[in-house]
C-alpha cells in the first residue's frame, strides 16, 4: 500500500489544486465584487454569463483530467501486480490527455535550465503554491511514459502459452 501510495501522492497534491482552484474559480464567478455595476447598481449580465463559461470550461477539465489520472493509476496498479494491462482506445486517449497536461511543463523547465544556466532569474519564490504544482507537473508524464515501458517489456518477455498454429503447420488430416 505504501509503494502505492508514493508513486500517487504527486498524482493526488495535482489533482486536489484542481479542485482548489475549481472552487476558487466557482467564488470568483459568484462574487459580484469584481463585476462593474451600472447605474442602477445591478451586475452586468454578460460579465455573469462570461464568468460562467469560464467555469464550465475548466469544470470540464477537472473532469477529464480526474478520469485520465484515474486511468493512469490503473495502469500504476497494474504494473504494480505484474498483470496484464489492455490497451483500449478509451485507455490511449486517457494517456495522450495525462501527457498533453504534463509534457509542456518539461518544455518548460527545459527552457528555464537554459535561461538559469545563463544567469537569468526564472523561478519567483513569492507565489510558493505555483511553484510547487509546476515541479509536480513534471510527474505525471513521467510516470505515464515509465508505466507504459514497464507494460512493453513485461508484454514482450511473457512466453506466449496460448499458441495458436497456423494452418500451414497444422498435421495432415485424414
Amino acid at each position: 500500500m505504501f509503494q502505492r501510495l508514493k508513486r500517487t501522492w504527486p498524482l493526488m497534491l495535482l489533482w486536489l489544486d484542481l479542485i482548489y482552484s475549481f472552487i476558487l474559480n466557482i467564488g470568483a464567478s459568484v462574487s459580484l465584487e469584481q463585476t462593474p455595476v451600472s447605474g442602477n447598481s445591478l451586475p452586468l449580465s454578460p460579465d455573469i454569463a462570461f464568468s460562467w463559461l469560464q467555469v464550465i470550461a475548466n469544470g470540464g477539465m477537472v473532469l477529464t483530467l480526474s478520469f485520465a489520472f484515474i486511468v493512469l493509476l490503473q495502469l500504476n496498479r497494474a504494473m504494480q501486480q505484474h498483470q496484464f494491462w489492455p490497451l483500449t482506445p478509451v485507455r490511449i486517449a486517457a494517456l495522450l490527455i495525462v501527457l498533453a497536461f504534463s509534457l509542456p511543463a518539461w518544455w518548460q523547465w527545459l527552457w528555464a535550465g537554459w535561461a538559469l544556466a545563463h544567469g537569468q532569474m526564472v523561478v519567483e519564490w513569492h507565489n510558493l503554491r505555483y511553484l510547487i504544482v509546476s515541479i509536480l507537473l513534471l510527474y505525471p508524464a513521467y510516470l505515464c511514459l515509465r508505466l507504459m515501458w514497464i507494460r512493453n517489456r513485461q508484454h514482450t518477455r511473457k512466453p506466449d502459452s496460448g499458441h495458436i498454429i497456423s494452418p500451414d503447420q497444422m498435421p495432415p488430416s485424414a
